[in-house]
């Protein structure tokens, strides 16, 4: 039995593969071809990866909003990933049954920085709904986009759905463990095969594990 009181889980390669960069190139290239437009590839870039402060100077050249840029992004990612879903990709890993005996004790939640159409996606096509008492993707518009982690918002409103801060915040990037200490909360960082050699850069997660299985409460 674990000691937190709730075990918040990060989701694109923590508890299912992460998505092809491809996916969100193509989400951003089909946004911009929703306009008319055929963007260079920096702006591309810049809504692939949800750069924010890359925003208006991409779209200032075509004459778009980047709210109806990012709309459009969103939607348009949204839609690729449940096609990928379909098709047997965004697989769990295998561990992911641990979640059941942390479920005995803790109460469980989801924060993504994926949007939330495809958490919800994610989280029916898997059959994950019983186990998470909340769940959060970001917001389809630029304010949300501008919240994703490191920005602790969504995960401090996983905890209040939760009713504590007794929790622990999973995750396989150094972002995650940043959210979670900007939330005051411990954080578990997963050493996933698509982060060796990955630089922390300073982040000190609270604990360091290899499988959700050796998460503190967690059996196999």
């Amino acid at each position: 039995m674990t000691d937190y009181d709730a075990v918040v889980f990060d989701m694109d390669g923590v508890l299912v593969h992460r998505s092809d960069a491809d996916v969100f190139r193509r989400a951003a290239r089909e946004a911009f071809a929703a306009f008319d437009v055929e963007p260079a590839d920096e702006h591309v870039e810049a809504f692939a990866w949800t750069r924010v402060d890359e925003f208006a100077d991409a779209c200032a050249p075509y004459d778009l909003d980047p709210e109806a840029v990012i709309a459009e992004r969103e939607a348009r990612s949204a839609a690729i990933q449940r096609a990928v879903l379909a098709a047997g990709g965004k697989a769990l890993y295998d561990d992911v049954d641990a979640l059941e005996s942390l479920g005995d004790g803790a109460r469980l939640g989801l924060v993504s920085n994926n949007q939330h159409a495809t958490v919800e996606a994610v989280v029916d096509a898997h059959g994950l709904g019983e186990l998470f008492a909340t769940a959060y993707g970001r917001d389809p518009t630029v304010a949300g986009v501008a919240r994703r982690k490191p920005d602790p918002h969504y995960l401090e409103r996983a905890l209040a759905d939760l009713g504590t801060r007794n929790a622990l915040y999973v995750g396989d990037s150094r972002v995650d463990v940043a959210a979670a200490a900007a939330a005051g909360v411990d954080s578990a960082f997963v050493w996933r095969d698509h982060r060796e050699g990955y630089d922390l850069e300073g982040e000190e997660p609270t604990h360091e594990v290899e499988t959700l299985a050796a998460l503190p409460g967690a059996s196999a």
